[in-house]
């Protein structure tokens, strides 16, 4: 478990998940598009709902699904952060396209400092949407607001 992030990798995937879907597209995530994604049995989500849910990240309700707290929403959107501005580096330098580098951006994100992903940003001028079109979110120290 990472002391920056508070989370284990598989948390922090689940937590990007349920932003994307729950948040981005407005689609209630429940344990089996969980389970049906990450490929692992229903109770091995929830397992790791419970997780999250005890980390002060979700509200998880049996049957009903999840919702973010303030903290989690803080924490997927700093990891969705992270793994956009690689998409950017990876599709503007090593030339990559948009699906390839999201594929190889989250198997990095969750590793990368946050140092580097703002040097990263402010290399390509504050960047707002992702080679995906997505929001990137700002950092006040990289970008003031």
């Amino acid at each position: 478990m990472s002391k920056q992030i508070g989370v284990t990798t598989t948390e922090g995937n689940y937590l990007k998940f349920i932003y994307r879907k729950q948040v981005e597209n407005g689609y209630r995530v429940g344990t089996k598009d969980l389970a049906s994604f990450f490929k692992v049995n229903p109770a091995t989500a929830t397992e790791t709902l419970q997780k999250l849910a005890g980390k002060k990240l979700l509200r998880y309700e049996r049957y009903y699904g999840v919702k973010f707290t303030q903290k989690g929403i803080t924490l997927a959107q700093n990891l969705l952060r992270k793994h956009r501005l690689l998409e950017v580096l990876l599709v503007n330098l090593l030339k990559y396209d948009a699906e390839t580098a999201c594929e190889e951006a989250s198997t990095l994100d969750y590793h990368a400092s946050q140092d580097l992903i703002n040097c990263i940003c402010w290399t390509y001028g504050h960047p707002e949407v992702c080679p995906c079109d997505k929001p990137i979110f700002k950092d006040m120290e990289c970008c003031g607001s």
